[in-house]
């Protein structure tokens, strides 16, 4: 039979490390433009106590999942026409390996096809006829309602898309989503704020980031306390036991 505070103090380190790595991952994509912050889930002491009372389960921590912060980060110019920010909420909708990838990375560029694609996987952009094309060499400009346009002509208009349960859209990379098995719908915003010569940069504050480093650190040290506490106490007890 396991040793419940053994088993408390064990889950905690676990759920711990999981934050610590979460939270690294953060700090590294602190200038990746696009990128959405995420911190991990864990159920809550007061639902874990319940359960044990009632004995349903262990009262442990555990980690329940993730949760994404979508709030836009802020905007940098960078001067480039294919270099696009959302002035709105939504995601730029890209053709990936597995169907349709949102986004908020904003950093396009055009290929030896013609065609305007993400810098990260160079997935074609979606405009409102399917993959936007462009003729190599030729000057474009594009509209804050998302019409792509070279000199008078109209090329297509870019898809801006959003959903309702962002939270349960699924991570690519942290700046890619897709719609798991095609469950959520998505809703098509048909008055976007599309601005040129920006970007929208990660939504991460690494000064905050440094803050909850810190108590992460605190919290590991009280837990392998807790564990080296518990165990000590237990050999003692055998050990007496022994004697006996």
């Amino acid at each position: 039979m396991t040793d419940s505070i053994l088993g408390i103090g064990q889950s905690g380190l676990e759920t711990t490390d999981e934050k610590v790595k979460g939270l690294m991952n953060k700090m590294v994509h602190a200038e990746t433009p696009g990128f959405k912050s995420s911190d991990v889930t864990v159920r809550s002491f007061p639902l874990e106590l319940e359960s044990a009372q009632r004995r349903i389960q262990a009262e442990t921590p555990k980690v329940e999942g993730t949760f994404y912060n979508h709030t836009q980060g802020s905007l940098i110019r960078t001067g480039k026409s294919t270099d696009l920010a959302l002035g709105s909420e939504g995601f730029f909708v890209i053709l990936a390996p597995w169907g349709e990838g949102y986004t908020r990375d904003g950093r396009f560029t055009v290929n030896a096809e013609g065609q305007l694609v993400s810098t990260v996987g160079t997935y074609p952009l979606l405009g409102q006829n399917g993959p936007i094309q462009i003729t190599p060499g030729a000057e474009i400009e594009i509209g804050q309602d998302g019409e792509v346009r070279s000199g008078a002509t109209v090329l297509d208009r870019i898809r801006v898309t959003n959903f309702a349960e962002k939270q349960e859209l699924e991570s690519v990379n942290g700046t890619i989503f897709k719609n798991p098995d095609q469950k959520l719908a998505p809703v098509e915003i048909d008055s976007p704020r599309i601005i040129a010569g920006y970007i929208e940069a990660s939504n991460v504050n690494i000064v905050d980031q440094m803050m909850e480093l810190i108590y992460l650190s605190r919290i590991y040290n009280l837990d392998t306390k807790i564990v080296q506490t518990r165990e000590t106490t237990l050999t003692r007890a055998l050990d007496m036991g022994k004697v006996q």
